[in-house]
């Protein structure tokens, strides 16, 4: 429901400051956690699920059919910047912090910003925790008392390794939610190369999938270190 609400697009440094406007007059918290355990991030698409719904309409829909319909180009996409991203994060490692909720389950948490990298980590398992901010509400606050309190935009920028000129996008929820932050983005020279256009990912993918009508998606495809630019 909050991915409707106004996307603030500010330049660093800002007289605007979205992290401070986040915490909703001391409703909400946030913090930052250099090394969250990556088991103890929930989520549901594997690249197992993603790689049997890939086959399963490829199937079903033919080639075309599966490239044509709008419906599935979303994780059309993800299927091509994941398999970047496998060979991109085992070259760098993780670029940009994760932004994370607490789930209902002690412990746990649901990602608002960065779940694919849990994706691309299940290839990568030698890199088990993730650098993230943490959004929650002021009663939770306690439980991450011994992290860093993040409360200004300054400071965000700084735990995101940012520099003068970088641009970034925010979200919010609002003061009756239970976390403060919704999403947020940046641009980065570090992945800038490896965040393709979605028209390019299901361009790229059709010529792919023309050229290798037998094969199958399956989570050990995601090591193939792939040319897409030769398949435009």
């Amino acid at each position: 429901m909050y991915w409707n609400n106004p996307k603030i697009e500010i330049v660093y440094p800002s007289n605007l400051d979205p992290i401070a406007d986040s915490l909703h007059s001391g409703r909400h918290a946030l913090f930052y956690d250099p090394a969250v355990p990556v088991d103890s991030i929930l989520y549901e698409q594997t690249l197992s699920v993603l790689s049997d719904w890939a086959n399963r309409l490829v199937q079903s829909q033919g080639i075309d059919g599966f490239v044509q319909d709008p419906r599935n180009h979303y994780d059309i996409a993800n299927l091509v910047k994941l398999n970047l991203w496998v060979h991109d994060i085992r070259a760098q490692g993780i670029v940009k912090p994760m932004l994370l909720k607490p789930d209902a389950n002690p412990g746990y948490y649901r990602s608002n910003t960065g779940e694919s990298r849990c994706r691309v980590l299940e290839r990568i398992p030698e890199i088990n925790t993730v650098t993230a901010f943490i959004t929650c509400h002021q009663d939770q606050s306690d439980q991450y008392a011994h992290l860093v309190s993040v409360t200004k935009f300054e400071q965000f920028v700084a735990l995101c390794n940012g520099t003068v000129g970088q641009e970034f996008i925010f979200t919010l929820t609002d003061d009756k939610a239970d976390h403060g932050l919704y999403w947020f983005e940046y641009n980065s020279d570090l992945t800038r190369a490896v965040t393709p256009h979605e028209s390019y990912c299901v361009s790229v993918l059709h010529h792919y999938l023309q050229r290798h009508t037998h094969m199958q998606f399956s989570p050990e495809w995601f090591d193939n270190k792939i040319d897409w630019n030769s398949y435009e």
